[in-house]
């Protein structure tokens, strides 16, 4: 029997990398983790001490500046899901913190306000939320403060640069063969064999 060597796989040069991200200084990054670690500890905090979760307190507080407005509006102005916000007001509406009427001039619209409870309640988380956030604060300076809030608040104005057309860069061609096989050996004859052959 013939005898084949094993094939010989060809590796294609590691590609160079032009552009990486760096979390550390990747600004999308660094807003991502922060909102997702704020909301996590808030949600667990308020939950275990207030019994409500971090959107039922967003939208309390969206109604203790305007009340008597629809789940629409509240949907727009948290920036939540139309589902989050619709199941959130149905149980909130169940432990008496939201008061639920008509619109006298759209028979079809539900207006939404605190009621005295929630009232109640959104007075009380206000304190804690407030404290919590001193706290949070406090490595900052008064002006860093406030060049907090202004650089936030101008990034959140231009939120709709994420949808403006960028170049997608084309998809790297196929990678050639990655293994390329060697002919098999040529069999190996006796002596014997070489002089029996006519």
């Amino acid at each position: 029997m013939g005898r084949a060597t094993k094939s010989t796989e060809v590796r294609a040069p590691a590609p160079v990398l032009t552009d990486v991200i760096d979390p550390q200084v990747y600004v999308p990054a660094l807003l991502t983790t922060l909102s997702n670690s704020l909301t996590r500890n808030a949600s667990t905090f308020y939950r275990r001490h207030f019994g409500v979760g971090i959107t039922d307190w967003r939208i309390m507080y969206r109604l203790s500046s305007e009340p008597w407005v629809t789940a629409h509006h509240i949907c727009n102005a948290a920036q939540l899901d139309k589902g989050v916000v619709s199941r959130s007001l149905a149980w909130m509406e169940t432990r008496g913190l939201v008061l639920v009427r008509g619109d006298e001039t759209d028979a079809r619209r539900r207006l939404v306000a605190l009621s005295p409870a929630g009232l109640d309640l959104h007075g009380r988380i206000t304190k804690v939320a407030l404290e919590r956030e001193r706290n949070f604060l406090a490595p900052l300076s008064e002006e860093e403060r406030a060049a907090t809030v202004r650089l936030l608040t101008k990034l959140i104005g231009n939120l709709r640069a994420f949808s403006k057309p960028v170049a997608i860069p084309p998809a790297a061609p196929a990678p050639a063969k990655a293994a390329a096989e060697i002919s098999p050996a040529p069999e190996r004859v006796s002596a014997r064999a070489r002089a029996a052959v006519p």
